[in-house]
């Protein structure tokens, strides 16, 4: 009975002791409202959560997994700073470029199957959650023929968080 209280009772020290190991993640973006200006978070891993996320989407579906484009996130961070610009998230740029226009003056080698915008103060989950229950969006998500990301923003300085993603296929 005294080693079965001593093992419960050292089980429970040592989880307590890995719990206060663990410390707040301060690099994930929550918005505006809650985070503050997203330019203080790390660039290449709110690209690599969005990535995973989404591919974790993908697999549910059936579907193979993305890999992150540089040249496909350069597109969509030019084309977000170009949407806060003229003030309206869409997919037309405000020199009549398309998203696959843009996507070839970045240097991307494929086929562009579709881009999502959204404007808003939320951080990257949210945005991602929004696309996957719009119809639309979550058809450009789940393309099969799909094998490329690139995830672009831009926050105005009110807050405001234009993202754009681009899906493509890459030859």
């Amino acid at each position: 009975m005294k080693n079965c209280v001593f093992r419960i009772y050292s089980i429970l020290l040592l989880t307590l002791f890995l719990l206060s190991c663990v410390g707040a993640n301060t690099d994930i973006y929550y918005g505006f409202s809650k985070s503050g200006s997203i330019s203080n978070f790390n660039t290449p891993a709110l690209r690599a959560r969005h990535l995973e996320m989404l591919n974790a989407l993908r697999v549910e579906n059936g579907l193979k997994t993305l890999k992150l484009s540089n040249e496909l996130s350069a597109s969509a961070k030019t084309h977000a700073l170009d949407m806060a610009r003229q003030q309206r998230a869409w997919n037309y740029g405000s020199d009549a470029s398309s998203p696959q226009d843009r996507a070839v003056v970045s240097g991307f080698s494929g086929l562009i199957l579709g881009e999502n915008v959204s404007e808003t103060y939320e951080g990257e989950y949210d945005v991602l959650d929004v696309w996957y229950k719009y119809s639309i969006s979550r058809s450009i998500l789940l393309d099969p023929k799909a094998s490329h990301v690139g995830l672009g923003w831009y926050q105005d300085n009110k807050g405001k968080i234009w993202w754009v993603q681009e899906i493509g296929l890459s030859y």
